[in-house]
């Protein structure tokens, strides 16, 4: 009988392990290259705009870092915006990571980096979306 336990328990965690990794990839994160006209090292400003251009999301980079809240006090949506510019010899990686939490499940947003549109995403249906932008300089 312990043996048919056994043999029934690996199945299930190795079922299980499946369904998380699943999970975790329909509400993972989203990597794309950073556009050329996008400047990061003098980023002032990050915004989430609904597909009517409403500003769901804003914040202003300081250190390199932009916290995002809403204006709106029933609103429990909130972000987080990130830069980072590392030199790799003559070459300069620029990038940007930006999480958001608590927007509308399944809406079409974009991000938006001192007025100029970066992308367009889909949140999950948790309302949560992670985003990755990188671009190399030679």
């Amino acid at each position: 009988m312990k043996t048919n336990l056994k043999l029934l328990v690996v199945p299930f965690f190795l079922l299980a392990a499946i369904c998380f990794a699943q999970d975790k990839n329909n509400s993972g994160r989203i990597k794309a290259a950073l556009p050329a006209g996008i400047n990061l090292n003098e980023a002032k400003s990050v915004e989430i705009r609904d597909e009517a251009g409403n500003v769901l999301l804003s914040g202003s980079f300081s250190n390199f870092k932009a916290p995002m809240s809403s204006k709106d006090s029933s609103s429990k949506a909130k972000g987080l915006a990130e830069i980072e510019i590392e030199k790799e010899g003559k070459a300069t990686k620029h990038e940007i990571e930006v999480e958001v939490e608590k927007l509308p499940a399944l809406g079409t947003f974009k991000l938006i980096v001192d007025g100029n549109e970066l992308a367009t995403f889909t949140t999950s249906k948790s309302g949560k979306r992670a985003l990755k932008y990188t671009r190399t300089d030679h």
